[in-house]
């Protein structure tokens, strides 16, 4: 009798503890022609099939406490909070999809203060879902800035008192969050106050607040936490992989050398990430890379995607034929690679939202004048989206651009971006006058070493 007693312990026990790590998640999308809904996560992704009425349950296995995106479309998404074990009903009407949110059960607490935050944040910096409505925050002078910014730090801590959450551990990261949330807009301002004011060469004062060299990209709590956080440390990532105090070391090699001390595989799956952008045809070693990135990674889309693009690129190297382009010509009909032969062509890919682009325009302009009437034809090819046709048209006229002015058929899903395993813009690629690859991802206009390059091939 007692071993049976002592059996039925332990099956209570286990069920116990399958029933405290499952996580329900319930709830209605009211007005939605949507099918489903997806949470996305640090290496997950589960899409959730919604009923005729909106309503939807289903369970979930997470990897990590922290934060998601409930994803309804393109269009309407947000953060959500959870936990292994939560209960989590939640109930939205899509037509007001931001503003309608009610959290209920277990885990409703620590959603309805994510609600309160971002109230807080439109309270205080007002909407910034798109340029023109971030223009009146981010044109602010810096005193008047780092002002707005004490006063969300005052305003989230005093809701997030009001609140009284027992979630001591949910309470903590978000303190920290509040922290690297100001510290992610003092490090947008210069450029976005750049920008938006059209003074490129703004830079911001010597006391202005930014990352100090000892921010650590290593804490897997708040990166699991934290959307600002992942995305410091990205920015941070990013510039370390991009810096010119060592211009011997390939942007790779130094991301590589970043990537090594790092403890939490995590982090280092994500970070590596940022690295995708510099595979190409003409990277260095171009098979090792790619094993030592595969290496990094845990998560699985990242790899097929890393894989597939690997596959093209391999291809792409110096003296292989190139892919070829047969799109409108900004003065009528259309143009060809095909139809260039004979010439060297310098192809920059580019789309007028592209920021970078545009600020490359000058340098274009220059290199086009220099070598005017020598073998090279200077060919840019938008990848504006349809509806931007016009656009386009505009830009190209109000800036004077010289050159062939193309318009790729299908934007990021045109043949020649495809084949080239573009992921980035700008992009430059130099082509021989056999139709040859010289240089899948040429030097920018705006560096020295493109000229290098021409001069290398004979122009």
């Amino acid at each position: 009798m007692k071993k049976i007693i002592a059996l039925l312990s332990v099956i209570c026990f286990i069920s116990c503890q399958d029933k405290e790590i499952i996580t329900t998640f319930s709830g209605k999308i009211a007005n939605t022609e949507s099918k489903t809904i997806k949470l996305e996560g640090l290496n997950f992704s589960k899409e959730i099939n919604l009923n005729t009425d909106g309503t939807f349950s289903d369970t979930l296995q997470l990897d990590y406490n922290g934060l998601y995106s409930l994803i309804l479309n393109d269009e309407n998404q947000r953060f959500i909070y959870l936990e292994n074990g939560f209960q989590l009903n939640v109930e939205n009407n899509a037509e007001e999809f931001e503003k309608s949110f009610v959290f209920k059960g277990n885990g409703s607490d620590e959603n309805n203060f994510m609600s309160k935050k971002h109230q807080v944040i439109e309270s205080v910096y007002g909407k910034m879902n798109d340029w023109e409505s971030a223009k009146p925050l981010f044109t602010l002078d810096e005193k008047a800035f780092i002002e707005k910014n004490e006063l969300y730090k005052k305003e989230i801590l005093k809701a997030l008192d009001e609140a009284k959450l027992s979630n001591a551990n949910f309470v903590k990261n978000e303190k920290s969050d509040t922290d690297f949330h100001v510290l992610r807009m003092y490090v947008q301002y210069p450029s976005n106050y750049g920008y938006l004011t059209n003074n490129r060469a703004f830079k911001a004062s010597e006391s202005f607040p930014k990352i100090g060299d000892d921010f650590s990209m290593d804490n897997e709590e708040l990166f699991k936490f934290s959307f600002s956080y992942r995305n410091l440390a990205g920015r941070n990532f990013y510039e370390k992989m991009y810096a010119e105090a060592d211009s011997t070391k390939t942007p790779l090699e130094k991301g590589f050398e970043v990537l090594k001390p790092i403890k939490s595989k995590l982090i280092q799956s994500e970070l590596v990430k940022n690295m995708m952008y510099e595979l190409n045809g003409s990277t260095p070693n171009l098979e090792t890379v790619y094993n030592e990135m595969m290496s990094y990674s845990l998560d699985e889309k990242f790899k097929k995607e890393l894989t597939d693009k690997f596959e093209i690129v391999k291809n792409l190297v110096k003296g292989s034929p190139s892919p070829t382009f047969d799109y409108e010509n900004i003065n009528g009909g259309k143009t060809s690679l095909e139809s260039l032969k004979g010439k060297f062509v310098y192809i920059d890919v580019w789309a007028t939202w592209c920021g970078p682009c545009i600020a490359e325009i000058p340098a274009l302009k220059e290199v086009e004048k220099e070598y005017h009437g020598k073998n090279i034809e200077f060919v840019s090819i938008s990848i504006d989206d349809k509806k931007d046709h016009e656009k386009w048209k505009k830009i190209v006229a109000d800036k004077e651009l010289k050159g062939v002015q193309l318009f790729a058929d299908n934007d990021w899903k045109s043949d020649f971006v495809k084949n080239y395993a573009i992921d980035g813009i700008p992009r430059f690629i130099l082509i021989d006058t056999e139709g040859k690859i010289v240089n899948a991802d040429a030097p920018r206009p705006s560096d020295a070493k493109l000229k290098e390059l021409l001069n290398e091939v004979g122009l």
